[in-house]
Order: C-alpha cells, then structure tokens, then sequence
C-alpha cells in the first residue's frame, strides 16, 4: 500500500482510494471510450448494481455528447474552439488570482509547516486547476459566442478591448 500511496504521488494523482484505484479507473475509461457495458462488467466480473454503483459514473454519456452536438460515437470529436490559442498573459487576466493561489497551494503542499492557513485538499487542488483549465476556455468559446451573440453586454468589459484579446 506504502508503494501504492508513493507511486500515486510521484505522478500527482489524488485520490483516498489506493487499492482498488485501477478496478475503478479502468471501468471509468472504458466507459468513456464508448465500450459495452456488458463488456466492462465481465472484464471485473461484477453484477450491475456494483458496476454501477462503484464503478462508472451515473453519466449519461451518450445522451452528453448528443446534446453537445457531437455523434454519440465516443471516438468523434471536433472542438473549433481548440484550434485558439490564448496568449498566456491574456488567460491570466480571467480569474487573476487563481495563480497566486495556486502557488500558495503548491508552496504549502511543499512545506505544510509554512505558516500560510491555506487548505491543502484534493477538492481545492481541482477546483484551482478546474479554474486555470476554464480561463482558457472561456476565452476560446468567447471568440465564438461573439459572433453569435455581438449585443450582449459581457462584450463591454475590458477584457475583450484588451490588445492582447484582440490579436
């Protein structure tokens, strides 16, 4: 379990399960690449209440993907948005202090002794790095949604006047 918990941490994941991590997470991805439920219920020999209830997550995949306007093919995905790359100095300018956090966060999980009173937990760690992934993608799908909907009153902030936006 000790290897387990070292391994776990070296490649920066967080998780309180250790044991049955890769039971989990190997039904979790299956489930996402679009396999037979079936197929991944034999593969850990489960019923299905216990693949369902422990394993895969209560998404409704399929119905996700139709409603995003892809095919519920798991294996077919085009994001224009994607192609847009914000410059590092513009995405900083959307939700500015997640860095500053994100450091404290980094700094405490270094050194828990370092007087900062900061929550070093799994749930702030995602939330910040949810936050830093959401910059960019907000900024990305603005491009977008400016052309869909130019009157909308989002568009007056300075932000989207900023030289760097407007490249």
């Amino acid at each position: 379990r000790n290897s387990i918990d070292k391994a776990l941490s070296f490649a920066g994941i967080k998780s309180k399960k250790k044991t049955h991590i890769n039971r989990g997470s190997s039904a979790r991805m299956a489930d996402i690449l679009g396999v037979n439920e079936d197929q991944i219920r034999r593969q850990g020999r489960w019923n299905n209440s216990t693949m369902n209830g422990a394993y895969l997550t209560t998404l409704p995949r399929e119905m996700m993907r139709m409603m995003a306007g892809f095919s519920t093919n798991a294996r077919s995905f085009y994001l224009a948005r994607a192609a847009l790359d914000p410059p590092a100095a513009l995405c900083k300018k959307v939700f500015p202090k997640a860095d500053e956090w994100y450091d404290r966060l980094a700094a405490h999980q270094q050194n828990p002794d370092n007087g900062d009173p900061i929550e070093s937990t799994v749930a702030v760690d995602a939330f910040l790095k949810t936050i830093m992934v959401l910059r960019k993608t907000f900024l990305q799908d603005s491009v977008f949604m400016m052309r869909s909907q130019p009157n909308h009153p989002i568009w007056n902030h300075s932000l989207f006047s900023d030289p760097c936006y407007l490249e």
